[in-house]
């Protein structure tokens, strides 16, 4: 994994990894389970010469901030944009449940940023979880203190071919046998050193409280308000976040255009589609060239 840094601000200590390129830097804010090291998607950025700037959000990694909302967030982005010299980005770009917290730094530009980019993001208007299940066990599995067990298990568990396929077969609405045999072996490392690298800490009961169905109107609101072109990615095959976000996403974000990927996990970056989504980011940003 990429060593990461702390920086101080007026929140409190916030996580973050910054890699430097020979393009402008997107800011990045990883999805649930993730912290500012854990690529869920920030490599295919670097591969287009970009730098990148990813954030371990409130309630992850080593940022203490408490249990800042996405929008409470946005004075630490600034700060930590402004200590490392950042004036401009190529976009923001949320991953998953980190989708909130790009959309809220669209808005508010606390640096100037030309795009937003949204791959298999949720809650949209809608709520998330999707699942009546999900959202009554997540809080409860991975609470603070039962979240290190859970993953803990989970590392052992994807040591195995049998244990990491159990895993990945989780987050796809396709057969797995259709599948996993156009994954290669550095696609499958890829797969077991992101779970061995998740941690929920306090962040994904946090992510999951911002998800609320009694939080629809205020997310609307700030859809509607992002101004800067935008792209949004997502593959109906997705058993992680349904498709129905991506659409609402689209529909009420202005400028803003749906790929459909082929992808067949939520793991978009993981396995050969991935070089699909690598053609629609280019494509995107080259916009700004």
């Amino acid at each position: 994994m990429r060593a990461t840094t702390v920086l101080e601000t007026t929140l409190g200590p916030v996580e973050v990894m910054h890699l430097p390129g020979d393009k402008p830097a997107v800011l990045f804010f990883p999805g649930g389970h993730c912290d500012a090291a854990v690529d869920c998607g920030w490599s295919i950025y670097r591969s287009l010469g970009h730098g990148v700037l990813s954030f371990s959000r409130p309630g992850y990694g080593r940022t203490s901030v408490g249990q800042l909302t996405a929008q409470e967030f946005v004075p630490a982005v600034r700060e930590c944009c402004e200590q490392l010299g950042i004036q401009l980005a190529a976009a923001a770009v949320g991953v998953s449940f980190g989708g909130m917290q790009a959309i809220h730094v669209a808005v508010a530009q606390p640096v100037t940023v030309h795009r937003l980019v949204l791959h298999s993001c949720a809650p949209s208007t809608r709520p998330y979880p999707d699942t009546r299940s999900e959202a009554l066990l997540g809080p409860i599995v991975f609470a603070p203190g039962p979240q290190r067990l859970v993953w803990a298990a989970i590392e052992r568990l994807v040591r195995t071919d049998a244990g990491l396929r159990r895993m990945v077969a989780a987050l796809s609405a396709r057969p797995l046998d259709a599948w996993w045999p156009t994954w290669s072996t550095a696609d499958r490392a890829r797969a077991r050193e992101l779970f061995r690298s998740m941690s929920s800490g306090a962040g994904f009961v946090n992510d999951l409280r911002q998800g609320h169905p009694d939080r629809a109107a205020h997310r609307r609101l700030f859809q509607t308000r992002v101004r800067c072109p935008t792209l949004v990615t997502a593959s109906r095959a997705d058993a992680g976040v349904a498709f129905g976000h991506a659409e609402d996403l689209a529909r009420t974000i202005p400028n803003a255009t749906l790929v459909e990927l082929d992808s067949p996990s939520h793991l978009f970056w993981i396995g050969p589609e991935r070089v699909q989504v690598e053609r629609a980011v280019r494509a995107f940003l080259a916009a700004d060239a």
